[in-house]
């Protein structure tokens, strides 16, 4: 396959990720077609390497990089590792409580691809930061995994009505709020604080074969939520999910920021709160649409 050709066909995928992430756009295609059809482009689409990615102009630009930016940058990149690393080895009950072999194939293409995600910013800290992550990063809404995990393996034994509630609120907390708002405004911010300015194309490279990964997992996500939301009871565990971690995603925007002992200023592009607040409103709305005033 060409080149040109390899540019085009991910280009029509990005744009399909974005129609399917798009609530706003009817998708008729029930869960399993669905599944299936993103299983597909994984493997078609999602087979890149943490490895191959080129930091040489990445690790010119940190070195010469003013220390409030550097400082905030090993701050920000910690907060990637270690959310990417949590679910990574937490992620199997989600698999897991997927009622179909479809549905369960593709979620394990995710299982895979946060591990990948992982391997890149274990990398990027050695080969180009240079220090280890900071251990003062808060990351409440993913401190709270573990227990979610739990209560899906649960219900796996519990019955269909009670593993489908479960599916449901995990994958509002999942799909929905940790890589729906919370990983989204991350992006944003890279592209704030060092993409518009030209810096660290390495990293720019990984975010934007992350992003396309994430695409996959929150336009399912999305979309099951959306057909979930139809029962009245999901509508409202959806609902309550997601005001439930609201306070914790802008906690992390709004903690003190303290790199190598030193309390450091967040750069003035961040605006991590407004940010998180108008995804946030974005995805619910789209969820539940005209149910929001409802529940």
């Amino acid at each position: 396959m060409s080149i040109s050709q390899d540019r085009l066909n991910y280009e029509q995928v990005d744009k399909e990720l974005e129609h399917i992430q798009d609530l706003n756009h009817e998708d008729r295609r029930k869960a399993d077609e669905l599944a299936y059809s993103l299983y597909r482009m994984a493997i078609r689409f999602g087979t890149w390497d943490p490895q191959e990615i080129d930091l040489t102009e990445d690790k010119k630009h940190f070195a010469t990089m003013d220390q409030q930016k550097r400082d905030y940058l090993i701050h920000f990149c910690t907060g990637f590792w270690n959310a990417e690393e949590n679910v990574a080895v937490q992620f199997c009950p989600w698999v897991m409580v997927a009622p179909t072999t479809h549905q369960q194939a593709f979620l394990s293409t995710q299982l895979v691809e946060e591990f990948k995600h992982t391997e890149f910013f274990e990398r990027y800290f050695k080969e180009v930061l240079g220090v280890d992550r900071e251990n003062k990063v808060q990351n409440i809404v993913h401190d709270t995994l573990d227990p979610r995990g739990k209560q899906l393996i649960q219900a796996i034994e519990e019955g269909p009505e009670s593993r489908e509630a479960a599916m449901v609120e995990g994958m509002a907390h999942y799909q929905g709020i940790i890589e729906g708002v919370q990983a989204m405004v991350g992006y944003d911010v890279y592209e704030a604080v060092w993409g518009q300015y030209n810096l660290l194309p390495g990293l720019r490279e990984a975010f934007k074969n992350i992003k396309r990964d994430e695409g996959r997992h929150v336009g399912f996500g999305l979309r099951m939520l959306k057909q979930f939301s139809r029962k009245p009871e999901h509508a409202e565990r959806i609902r309550r999910v997601y005001e439930e971690y609201l306070p914790a995603m802008l906690i992390r925007y709004d903690q003190q920021v303290i790199v190598n002992g030193r309390e450091i200023e967040t750069p003035v592009e961040v605006q991590g709160k407004d940010r998180i607040q108008k995804m946030f409103d974005r995805r619910l709305k789209d969820i539940l649409g005209n149910q929001l005033q409802q529940v």
